[in-house]
């Protein structure tokens, strides 16, 4: 298993969100727990809800990669990452099944309790590297399991916001938006569980993206 020791200065306070992106349940398991790969993760979750917990929370995950969310970097420092069995977009991507939502939501409830965390900072993979995931992806809502990422917005849900704004409120870093603004785009419509994913900013878009932050 790869681990890291977490620095004294970087505190948990996300929890990454992750597709397997493999065939199987076990090919995914050698390679997140294999020393000789270049990936590990905390929690992963099959296809029938069990839950495999694969590296104590304490130790800093291989999960993230290159990241970047709100003004943090590296975000593999800061977080918990949870990896979901499924095939992925390359491979017939599937709906995810109701007892991982199950086992989901009892985990996020576990993690929220004994490590802080708050509902705004349970995020994507896609969220966290729009240039380079798309995982978990448009299947996947976090509805299911009770989590409502920006009711904190919602004292300010009355003022118009131009869109980099709206980027910038849901979450992502500034160098993001400014080199890599159609990814995250992209990103935000798999959060709206979009059927058709692409960089185009319609109205409806944006009225549904407004309602995403402050509803």
């Amino acid at each position: 298993m790869n681990y890291s020791f977490r620095k004294k200065n970087k505190i948990v306070k996300y929890v990454v969100i992750h597709y397997t992106g493999m065939k199987n349940l076990k090919l995914a398991y050698d390679k997140l727990s294999n020393i000789n790969s270049d990936v590990s993760i905390h929690y992963l979750i099959s296809r029938n809800g069990l839950i495999y917990n694969l590296l104590c929370p304490k130790y800093k995950a291989w999960h993230a990669g290159i990241s970047k969310w709100k003004k943090n970097t590296n975000i593999n420092d800061y977080s918990i990452g949870i990896e979901l069995e499924n095939k992925g977009h390359e491979d017939k991507y599937s709906n995810f099944t109701k007892k991982q939502y199950l086992s989901l939501k009892e985990l996020a409830g576990f993690l929220k309790k004994n490590y802080f965390i708050t509902e705004n900072n349970f995020i994507f993979h896609s969220d966290i590297s729009p240039n380079r995931k798309k995982d978990p992806g448009e299947k996947f809502n976090l509805n299911k399991i009770g989590i409502n990422r920006f009711k904190k917005l919602n004292s300010i849900k009355n003022t118009t916001h131009k869109i980099n704004e709206m980027l910038s409120l849901y979450g992502f870093h500034k160098s993001y938006i400014k080199y890599h603004k159609e990814y995250c785009i992209m990103s935000v419509k798999r959060s709206l569980n979009y059927k058709s994913i692409s960089p185009n900013i319609s109205k409806s878009f944006i009225d549904n993206f407004y309602n995403l932050l402050f509803r």
